[in-house]
C-alpha cells in the first residue's frame, strides 16, 4: 500500500535518497527552498553581446548561486562544455536548438550540456527543474560528504522529451554534489531552469 500511495505522489525510496518527481510534492516534504536566479537572462553578463534573451560566462569558475549572493552555497558547472555557460531566457533560440523555449533564465551550456551541482554547505535535499531535449534521457550522481554515490538512471527519472520536468531528491546522508548527464545536449540544449535547496 505505501509503493502504490508513493507511486501516486510521484515518489519513490531508491536505496539511500527518495526520488520526487512532483515539485509540490517535494517542498512539502523537504522544506526546500528556491534559489535565486538573475532576473533577466541578459542582465547575468552584460558584457556579453549575444543579445537580449541570453548571456553567457566562462565555464570556469562556473555560475554561483543565489544569484547576487555575497555568500553563495551552490556552484553550478558544465565540465563536458566548451568555452561558454550561459543563462537564455525568452525569445532567445540560437541556431533553433532549443526547444521548448525558456520562459524564464535558464543555464544550458555551450556543447554538452552535463552539469555538475556542487554545494558549498552540504544539503539533505535538492531539487531541479530540467529543460530537456527531443531525448530526454539523463543520469544522475549525487556525492555524499562521505564519498559514497548514488546513481539514478531514466528510468526512476521519468522526465518526457522537449519539456520543463521536475526530479528532487531527499537523502538520509548530507550531499555534497550532484552530477547530471545527459544524451544530444550537444546538438539540442538540456538545462537547468530552478534550483531548490533544503540544509
Amino acid at each position: 500500500m505505501q509503493d502504490e500511495e508513493a507511486a501516486v505522489l510521484g515518489t519513490q525510496q531508491a536505496g539511500l535518497s527518495q526520488v520526487f518527481t512532483q515539485q509540490a510534492d517535494f517542498t512539502a516534504a523537504t522544506g526546500a527552498t528556491l534559489l535565486t536566479f538573475p532576473a533577466n537572462a541578459f542582465d547575468a553578463y552584460p558584457n556579453h553581446p549575444s543579445g537580449a534573451g541570453s548571456s553567457c560566462g566562462p565555464t570556469l569558475p562556473g555560475i554561483d548561486l543565489p544569484w547576487g549572493s555575497s555568500a553563495p552555497t551552490v556552484n553550478v558547472l558544465a565540465p563536458r562544455a566548451s568555452t561558454w555557460l550561459c543563462f537564455m531566457g525568452p525569445g532567445w533560440n540560437h541556431s533553433n536548438n532549443t526547444n521548448p523555449l525558456p520562459v524564464k533564465p535558464t543555464i544550458i551550456a555551450n556543447g554538452e550540456d552535463d552539469f555538475e551541482v556542487a554545494f558549498l554547505r552540504p544539503v539533505s535535499s535538492v531539487g531541479l527543474e530540467l529543460l530537456t531535449n527531443s531525448q530526454a534521457q539523463h543520469k544522475v550522481t549525487l556525492t555524499f560528504t562521505d564519498a559514497t554515490q548514488e546513481v539514478f538512471e531514466d528510468a526512476v527519472l521519468d522526465t518526457g522529451a522537449n519539456a520543463f520536468e521536475f526530479v528532487g531528491f531527499q537523502s538520509s546522508k548530507r550531499i555534497r554534489s550532484l552530477f547530471i548527464e545527459t544524451t544530444g545536449g550537444a546538438s539540442q540544449n538540456e538545462g537547468i531552469a530552478a534550483i531548490w535547496t533544503a540544509p
